[in-house]
């Protein structure tokens, strides 16, 4: 049992005595204790704690200890508060609602409990979920929290949520090493969830909770293992996590790739899914394959509350049949060591027969649907509807509402306004089944939460006004001083980057924001040179978190907020220059002073420090697409950035190497990465890399790496 209470609680009270009895003022302050508490705009040492039976007047007592040892002072312990005075008040009530344990309404905090067990449990995750600690109660308990005021909230009075559970995709592909291909050395690894230690990974998840989620969804792939060096380090990482789920009252999901175990950066040449054309089931390696990998993933059966098998895209299952045997197979390990574990198979890209999921696996299972943009009435009704007739749990992996996929085109967005149409399409077709379970995708992490605040928010309300929530959310994360100016920021990025609608949010819509003739450059610019000064004052102020416990500090998070602002006024002023040349070409301008003009336009977009993933920085990519459209319209010659070009080169040489590793005979490919990352030039880029030597051209007319035994010796 986690929580300590009987022998603990001696111990506690005879310190208490020995420190000064029940004002304890002597108690020490905790080493990582904190200046200030409040509750609102209130103190906490205006605060008294509330027992009006012995039975919670323990419970006060460790209460009262913990607050001290925070440096929020010795708070009396009372059976009746005063008239003026502000109270933490402790209940046991027989009747209450296990749910509903901790409320503050109005800086009044009630933490009520069915009996004097829970009613501990209820101090310690009050402790655990406002006043910075990890695992209170325990022989561990340590504050966790970075900064050095607390601000509890002053109201959460809760309101009857749309989505009953709510979790955050925390998704583990590696920030500074973009799908196993490419290693960016300068990226800040300070937003790199699988380097986070014991403490930032509670917090984190702690932040989830403080955005409006009930949970955290995992992803556990052989993407991850490669990021760490091992499947084992990477379990390591999602055991504290769910640990710290559980012990903020949050359940926690795992979510496997339940048919794709190598790649990625993850060289295992055991792997097997198909022989001779025959049903994986019938393969003898295959089998072996999947047994491996699922007892991996079963590694962490005991502290799942819920699996997700995901299939397709990545996936090497190709029928119905083989992906229902294979995910009952994931199930029953799963279930050997859980029985109540709660088992779903991803139908986010909905291509396979659910009737043979159903006829296989029984009803007892959850289907998962995507948040559907591209002809939503059709695609939500009939999986809705079948779900329905099938009569197992419906829930929602939507994937791409918050932000992009890092490990392809990464970027910071705010959704906010996209997000908000996604849920008011979703809830259109409530009527027919709802989810129980709705997850939103979190792949940039630090730079992400802010989408994942209106997120959490939205799932609890849809119809929150957008100028509340907004508000809501700054005040939250850097106070009142600066919550107009940040609020104001997050517009822009959300009005540079994303747009409202799905399809100027997407890469490959002909309304796509950065490619739009929509797209505001003047506006945009002069939002930047107006909020880029206040940001780096902010950031100079060495400005601390209000109410969000943030995992490192705020200033931290500020730094990396700069360049994406740096990034957009670059585009911005590019867009700009680019409107004024081909003004320039229709007056009949020399073309020595249009080639001139646009050679210093098309400098791309910088990087920085931010992520980037196997496609290149976002803004660098339209800009590039938008100057070669020009020259191929005009017939001007297409400016060439030779670093920018190297770059793209060395992406496709790294995604060989990363396909080559512990193969003994040449891999080959027919293009990188389908054409969607580079577009007509890819080719171009392959032949080059042909013509210098390091890439091999076959007689079918696929390539290989000439330096392709350099990486014959590798394994996982």
């Amino acid at each position: 049992m986690r929580k300590l209470h009987g022998l603990r609680c001696i111990m506690i009270l005879g310190m208490l005595l020995l420190l000064g009895g029940c004002g304890g003022e002597e108690v020490p302050k905790e080493k990582n204790g904190k200046e200030a508490v409040c509750i609102g705009e209130t103190d906490i040492g205006e605060y008294v704690i509330v027992a009006g039976s012995p039975a919670a007047r323990k419970a006060g007592k460790e209460l009262q200890y913990y607050i001290q040892r925070t440096g929020g002072g010795g708070l009396p312990v009372v059976s009746k508060p005063g008239k003026a005075q502000h109270s933490i008040t402790l209940r046991i009530d027989r009747k209450q609602d296990p749910e509903k344990t901790i409320s503050i309404e109005n800086g009044e905090v009630t933490i009520s409990a069915v009996d004097q067990e829970a009613l501990y449990d209820g101090v310690y995750l009050f402790l655990d979920t406002y006043l910075g600690w990890c695992k209170a109660g325990t022989e561990e308990a340590h504050i966790s929290s970075v900064s050095s005021v607390l601000h509890v909230p002053g109201d959460t009075a809760g309101e009857e949520a749309w989505m009953e559970e709510r979790e955050a995709i925390v998704t583990l592909w590696n920030v500074n090493w973009a799908r196993g291909i490419y290693l960016d050395n300068a990226v800040s690894v300070k937003n790199n969830i699988l380097y986070y230690t014991e403490d930032q990974l509670y917090e984190y998840v702690k932040l989830m909770k403080h955005c409006g989620f009930t949970g955290i969804q995992v992803t556990d792939m052989c993407a991850a293992w490669a990021g760490l060096g091992s499947w084992q380090a990477v379990h390591e990482k999602i055991r504290t996590m769910a640990e710290a789920a559980h012990s903020l009252d949050m359940k926690f999901t795992l979510w496997v790739w339940g048919a794709e175990f190598s790649g990625y950066g993850w060289a295992d040449e055991t792997v097997v899914y198909h022989t001779n054309g025959d049903f994986a089931f019938n393969s003898g390696e295959a089998m072996a394959t999947f047994e491996k990998y699922y007892s991996i993933y079963a590694d962490l059966a005991d502290c799942c509350d819920r699996l997700i098998g995901h299939y397709y895209d990545p996936g090497n299952l190709f029928t119905a049949e083989e992906i229902a045997y294979f995910a009952g197979m994931l199930r029953d390990k799963f279930q050997a060591v859980n029985p109540e574990i709660d088992f779903g198979i991803s139908c986010w890209v909905d291509v396979y027969d659910k009737d043979i999921f159903i006829r296989e696996l029984g009803s007892d299972i959850t289907l998962y649907e995507q948040g559907y943009r591209d002809n939503p009435q059709a695609q939500y009704t009939a999986f809705r509807t079948a779900v329905s007739n099938y009569g197992c749990r419906l829930g929602t992996w939507s994937w791409g509402t918050c932000e992009t996929e890092i490990d392809q085109l990464a970027q910071m967005n705010f959704n906010l306004d996209y997000i908000r149409s996604v849920y008011q399409m979703a809830r259109n077709y409530d009527v027919i089944a709802k989810p129980s379970y709705w997850s939103e995708m979190d792949s940039y992490h630090i730079l992400n939460v802010f989408s994942l605040y209106c997120a959490g928010r939205m799932l609890i309300d849809p119809d929150i006004p957008e100028e509340v929530l907004l508000r809501e959310l700054s005040v939250a994360a850097v106070g009142e001083k600066y919550a107009e100016a940040f609020g104001e920021m997050l517009d822009l990025i959300q009005d540079a980057r994303t747009g409202s609608t799905h399809a100027t949010f997407t890469w490959a819509d002909d309304n796509y924001i950065l490619k739009s003739a929509d797209y505001p450059a003047r506006d945009i610019l002069a939002r930047c040179e107006a909020g880029i000064p206040i940001l780096q004052e902010m950031i100079d102020t060495e400005l601390e978190s209000y109410s969000l416990p943030f995992p490192v500090s705020l200033n931290a998070v500020l730094r990396m907020m700069m360049p994406h602002m740096q990034q957009i006024k670059s585009f911005a002023e590019f867009r700009i220059g680019l409107e004024e040349l081909e003004r320039a070409y229709g007056e009949g301008t020399a073309p020595e002073a249009l080639a001139a003009r646009l050679a210093e336009i098309a400098d791309p977009v910088k990087s920085y420090n931010t992520v980037v993933g196997s496609w290149g920085q976002a803004e660098a990519r339209a800009q590039h697409e938008m100057v070669v459209d020009f020259c191929r319209r005009t017939g001007m010659e297409i400016p060439c950035n030779a670093v920018f070009r190297e770059n793209r080169k060395l992406h496709i040489y790294m995604q060989m190497v990363a396909f080559q590793m512990g193969k003994k005979t040449p891999h080959c490919e027919s293009t990188y990465q389908w054409n969607y990352a580079y577009g007509d030039e890819t080719g171009e880029l392959i032949e080059e890399l042909v013509e210098e030597g390091l890439l091999i051209r076959s007689q079918d007319g696929s390539f290989y790496l000439a330096d392709w035994e350099n990486y014959i010796y590798h394994f996982n």
